[in-house]
């Protein structure tokens, strides 16, 4: 859930009226310059120098308030949110009419859990600046985790209403409108209304979106896929024309690849294992890690495309200048409008090579060159054309002159828009999972957000789970599952078997995990990388327990819900009578809390009715019953992906 903090009051620093800075020097306030430097270091992602910047101007003048708001906000950047706090009461404290300052305390609030505190900021926020539509948001997002559905919807249309092409919001907006689906008499009635009125292609779109979202799984969502893509397909400025291309047709020096493989994930289930496998096969372009996930949103695009044709290339490379140096601080966008700091690091590309001492780069200077000349020869480009360029200037920077005709995208969890603008741009794109038995994924991925107690993080995980499996995109389009126990049992059969799928000859590289050709020794996160590091056929993953989260009755009522995936993948062997028996012991089950539930309750101190009220709780309440409401009806999910057959 994207809670928005704000810095535009400050933009208009540098446009301080002589008189202004006189005043500003004779009480020994920082210089213009200086504040211009911390707000472009902030919005540059280069947080470590903010930090510093922050700290040395609210020393020297502790009753500047810009640097404290600053401060508040870099701080949380970095994932310190309780250090964050201190420096957002001083900001409100001396500048309380700053509308800004009260939006970015709340934020704070809420990743505390102190909604109360942070709806009064908020509302003060407003009341100071009634067309703000990052605080009605933020309020939305309040008023959502209080449980008070109809509310929050009201303030996300509110914000839609000052902004109709707020992403975020429709992101948001998501939540309560499903969770309220089964707490009223007629949600298509309730729906069509919300849907109404439409102001420009933008909001169409994001509507379209939001309706394909909230009917998955069900009968029309075929139809909805079709209605969606159509709608995309019709926006203005998917391409951009080539200004100076001659009227005589230009000759590509490179042919460009002709086939594309998206690869998802399933929960935590090995997809940076197959992707490292994949990378350095001579017929496969690929490039390093998940920095690409939401390369096909529309704002993406937009920002590729902001300074025309000629200012392409050094957009794309500032948008992703972790490509270039795994270390780069500079934050790229990921599901749900979040952003991911410092991903490099995260995902094990600081630390690749035999000694582990070697940092992931890419020579800017030469990758730039190469995709200008490549560039030429388009009379016109498109995000899908564009990104075939990406790949063939990769492969030449790092010296790789293969011809390559496939692209391995690993796109993992994308967004909606993400990934229906990818099927759109790309129909005839196949796709991986890798899957993995459903309650051992689940637990690993929840491992950190429930030890963090982020209930809403958890909420998020299951459902994403729940609905990957029954995804209509994998009945539209060529598309397999690939199980991790397969591949860490068996690789000698399972590797040849998908490389005749994915049309690849079999070569030795596919036994080693490599990013950009050198040795990767695995995502740091995972609670195997110290020991067994570069096996990627070591077994201590799928022989872990389970338990470490969810206690019997949990794991039963998730079986049940994830049975036909199960049986399906040859989890377990299958059982219909049993599986209806145990569909109609779990109906009451899921009015109650999971056991999970209440630890966090106990953990948290928080009032057990109250946390039932939650949206989280209750979103996932929704999405729950949505499922057990498909199975009770079809005893399965139709749209389940196919599994890759091995001998």
């Amino acid at each position: 859930m994207q809670r928005m903090i704000t810095l535009n009051g400050e933009i208009e620093i540098t446009k301080q009226t002589e008189k202004e800075l006189i005043i500003a020097i004779n009480n020994k306030s920082p210089s213009p310059s200086e504040l211009n430097n911390l707000l472009e270091q902030y919005q540059n992602g280069q947080y470590g120098n903010t930090e510093k910047l922050a700290l040395s101007i609210t020393e020297r003048f502790p009753e500047h308030q810009f640097a404290w708001k600053v401060l508040g906000a870099v701080i949380k950047q970095t994932g310190r949110i309780s250090e964050s706090l201190l420096a957002s009461q001083k900001s409100v404290e001396l500048k309380p009419l700053d509308s800004e300052a009260h939006n970015n305390l709340s934020v704070t609030l809420i990743e505390l859990g102190r909604l109360d505190e942070a709806e009064a900021s908020l509302r003060q926020a407003i009341a100071l600046k009634p067309d703000f539509a990052e605080a009605y948001n933020n309020l939305g997002v309040t008023l959502k985790e209080l449980g008070r559905l109809e509310e929050a919807i009201d303030s996300y249309k509110k914000a839609l209403s000052i902004m109709p092409e707020y992403a975020e919001v429709w992101n948001n907006i998501f939540f309560p409108l499903q969770a309220i689906k089964m707490h009223i008499s007629s949600p298509d009635k309730f729906l069509f209304d919300f849907f109404n009125e439409t102001k420009s292609k933008s909001e169409e779109i994001a509507k379209y979106i939001l309706n394909y979202k909230l009917n998955r799984g069900e009968g029309i969502s075929n139809s909805l896929l079709t209605e969606v893509i159509d709608v995309i397909s019709k926006t203005k400025n998917i391409s951009i024309k080539n200004p100076e291309i001659n009227k005589k047709s230009s000759i590509l020096d490179h042919v460009l690849p002709e086939k594309i493989i998206a690869l998802m994930h399933f929960g935590r289930s090995g997809t940076g294992l197959l992707h490292s496998l994949i990378d350095g096969h001579t017929e496969v372009s690929t490039l390093p890690s998940i920095y690409f996930s939401e390369y096909f949103d529309h704002s993406t695009w937009n920002k590729i495309t902001a300074n025309g044709w000629h200012g392409m290339a050094d957009c794309f490379i500032a948008t992703y200048e972790v490509l270039f140096d795994a270390t780069s601080t500079v934050s790229i966008e990921t599901q749900g409008k979040k952003t991911l700091n410092k991903i490099g690091y995260k995902e094990g590309m600081t630390t690749v090579g035999n000694n582990q001492d070697e940092v992931l780069s890419l020579d800017k200077i030469l990758f730039r060159k190469e995709l200008i000349h490549l560039m030429e020869s388009q009379k016109i480009l498109d995000a899908f054309i564009f990104f075939k360029l990406i790949h063939v200037a990769y492969e030449r920077a790092i010296k790789n002159h293969n011809q390559k005709n496939l692209i391995f995208y690993h796109i993992h969890n994308p967004d909606a828009y993400a990934q229906l603008n990818f099927v759109r741009s790309a129909p005839n794109a196949n796709w991986i999972m890798t899957v993995r038995e459903p309650i051992q994924s689940l637990e690993s991925w929840l491992k950190n957000p429930f030890i963090d107690n982020d209930y809403s993080s958890c909420c998020s995980r299951i459902v994403t789970m729940l609905l990957e499996i029954d995804n209509i995109i994998y009945k539209t389009q060529k598309s397999i599952g690939v199980r991790l126990e397969d591949l860490k049992k068996y690789p000698k059969k399972t590797i040849p078997a998908l490389c005749q799928w994915m049309g690849i000859e079999e070569n030795e590289s596919l036994y080693e995990m490599t990013a950009q050709g050198k040795k990767w020794w695995g995502d740091p996160s995972s609670p195997n990388y110290s020991t067994e590091g570069m096996n990627p056929f070591g077994k201590n993953a799928i022989n872990r327990e389970v338990g470490s989260i969810f206690s019997e009755d949990d794991q039963f009522l998730l079986r049940t819900l994830f049975y036909p995936f199960s049986v399906h993948f040859g989890y377990i062997e299958p059982n219909l009578e049993k599986f209806k028996n145990d569909l109609q012991t779990t109906r009451w089950m899921l009015d109650k809390m999971f056991d999970f539930e209440r630890t966090i309750v106990e953990r948290t101190h928080a009032d057990p009715n109250t946390f039932m009220k939650s949206g989280s709780y209750l979103y996932l309440r929704s999405i729950l019953i949505d499922r057990w409401n498909i199975l009770n009806k079809f005893y399965t999910y139709p749209n389940m992906i196919e599994c890759l057959t091995i001998n």
